[in-house]
C-alpha cells in the first residue's frame, strides 16, 4: 500500500512568530534513564510525547517502572519495583539512543532482556557496545551485532575499553549506568568520538543528578551514585528548533522558540552560529532565542558539523539558496542513522535539479533553484522535516511518508503552518 504524500507550498510573505518547540528528546530519554535507577519517583516537567519517548517509557514499563504523564506535560516516574530478575522482551521501534540505552541497562539485571525493534533500526551496528557489556560479565546473544539482541548480566568487572568511532551513543549508554554500579564504572575510549557534545550533555544529566560527572577525556571514571530524585524541568529540543531557524534565515523572517535559551548545552545549539553566518540576527533571552533573518543571504565556504550532525541535513535542505557552494564536513556518522543521511539527501536534492558532490564524511553543494519535487523520506523524520523547509522556497513540493515526523516531533505539520498565517 502507497503511503501518504504531503504538499508543502511556497511562503510568499515575511512572517513573525513565536513557539514552543517539544522538550528535547535527548534530555528526556536520558532523564527517563537516570529516574529509573534511582530509588525515589522523580517527576519530569515540560515532557512531550514522540514515538521514541514513547517507546522508551514502554521498554521502562516492560520493567516495573511505574511511568504517569499528564496533558500537561508532567510525567512522573516510580522506579521502587524496578524488576532486575524476570525474562522480558521489549520493542524499541526506531530510537536509537533508547536501544543503546536499554541495552546498558540490560546489564544491570540478572533476568535476561531480548530487544527488538523496526527494521531500520535493527539495521544500526551495535557491536562496540555489546563487546563492552561482554567484557563487563554480561552474557550477549546478537545478529552480528544487530536486533534481535538478548543480554543476561549482572555486570561484574569495574572498567572496560570501549571502541567510539561509530557512535557516542555506546558511551553515552554507559555513563548512565554507572553510579549504579556498586563500584561505579571506569571506560577507556578507543578511537575518535564523534558527537562529543552529546556526552558531554550526559555529563551534564548526571551533573543535574548529584554525581561527579568528570570532564570528557580519553577514560572516564563515574563513582558509585545514589541519583538524586526531585523535579527536574526538560528545556526545548534544539534539533527542533534548527528546522524553524533555517526557516526564518532563508524567508528574512523572524521566529521566536520560547523554551530555549544561551545557557543550553545541546550540540544543535551550534546551528544558530551557522544562522549568524549565514547573515541571520540571534538574540537571547533567559528564557528564549529569536531568529531574524536577513534580507541576503550570505556565503559559507565550509562548515564542519561532527558535533552536531542531527542538524546537517537542515543545513542541507537550505544549501542551494545561498549565494555560493558549500561543502558541508564532519558527516562520518550519518550513514548509520535512520537512513543514509549523506546518499538519500544528495539523491533527493539530484533530483530537484541540485549539483551535489559527496563522500563518505561529506557532502558539497552548489547554489540553484530547486524545482517542483516529491522528496522520499526514507522513513526518516528528518528528512521530512528538512525538506519541508527547502520546499516553502520553490513552487511547492510534496513530502512523503510526512507522519514520519511523529519520532521526534509530532506537532511539525502544524507548527510550520505558522509560517503561512
Amino acid at each position: 500500500m502507497s503511503k501518504s504524500r504531503r504538499f508543502v507550498a511556497q511562503i510568499t510573505q515575511p512572517f513573525d512568530f513565536s513557539l514552543h518547540v517539544p522538550a528535547s528528546k535527548s534530555i528526556a530519554l536520558r532523564q527517563l534513564a537516570i529516574s529509573t535507577l534511582c530509588s525515589k519517583p522523580s517527576t519530569l516537567r515540560g515532557f512531550t510525547h514522540n514515538d521514541d519517548v514513547d517507546a522508551m517509557t514502554n521498554a521502562l514499563s516492560a520493567l516495573n517502572v511505574h511511568i504517569t504523564t499528564d496533558k500537561s506535560g508532567i510525567v512522573k516516574i516510580n522506579p521502587t519495583n524496578l524488576d532486575l530478575t524476570s525474562d522480558i522482551e521489549v520493542d524499541l521501534q526506531m530510537s536509537g539512543v533508547s536501544l543503546r540505552t536499554v541495552c546498558a541497562i540490560a546489564g544491570l539485571r540478572s533476568g535476561s532482556t531480548t530487544i527488538v525493534g523496526n527494521p531500520s533500526l535493527a539495521a544500526r551496528p551495535n557491536d562496540d557496545l555489546l563487546a563492552a557489556l561482554t567484557d563487563l560479565g554480561c552474557k550477549v546473544e546478537s545478529k552480528d551485532g544487530k536486533l534481535p539482541i538478548r543480554i543476561q548480566g549482572p555486570i561484574t568487572a569495574e572498567e572496560v575499553s570501549l571502541r567510539t568511532d561509530v557512535s557516542s551513543q555506546f558511551l553515552s549508554a554507559l555513563l548512565l549506568i554507572a553510579p549504579y554500579l556498586p563500584h561505579g564504572l571506569t571506560v577507556h575510549l578507543i578511537g575518535e568520538l564523534p558527537s562529543k557534545s552529546y556526552v558531554q550533555l550526559t555529563l551534564d544529566e548526571l551533573r543535574k543528578r548529584g554525581v561527579g560527572a568528570p570532564n570528557l577525556a580519553k577514560s572516564i571514571h563515574i563513582p558509585p551514585t545514589n541519583y538524586e530524585h526531585g523535579t527536574f524541568d526538560l528545556e526545548g529540543d534544539a534539533s527542533a528548533m534548527t528546522y524553524h531557524a533555517a526557516l526564518a534565515t532563508i524567508h528574512a523572517s523572524k521566529v521566536e522558540i520560547l523554551n530555549l535559551s544561551r545557557s543550553s548545552n545541546q550540540g544543535d545549539m551550534q546551528f544558530l552560529g551557522l544562522c549568524s553566518d549565514l547573515g541571520a540576527d540571534v538574540s537571547f533571552t533567559e528564557q528564549s532565542v529569536t531568529i531574524q533573518g536577513p534580507e541576503q543571504l550570505q556565503a559559507l565556504d565550509t562548515v564542519d558539523m561532527n558535533d552536531f550532525p542531527d542538524s546537517a541535513t537542515t543545513l542541507m535542505a537550505i544549501a542551494p539558496f545561498l549565494p555560493k557552494s558549500i561543502r558541508i564536513n564532519g558527516l562520518e556518522t550519518l550513514p548509520r542513522k535512520e537512513c543514509d543521511r549523506i546518499a538519500c539527501p544528495a539523491q533527493e536534492l539530484v533530483k530537484a535539479g541540485i549539483d551535489v558532490e559527496y563522500g563518505s564524511n561529506y557532502m558539497k553543494i552548489n547554489p540553484g533553484s530547486p524545482k517542483r519535487s516529491s522528496f522520499s523520506t526514507y522513513d526518516d523524520h528528518r528528512m521530512a522535516m528538512s525538506f519541508a523547509v527547502l520546499a516553502t522556497k520553490t513552487e511547492g513540493c510534496w513530502i512523503e511518508d510526512p507522519d514520519c515526523v511523529g519520532k521526534t516531533y509530532p506537532q511539525f505539520w502544524s507548527d510550520v503552518n505558522r509560517a503561512y498565517t
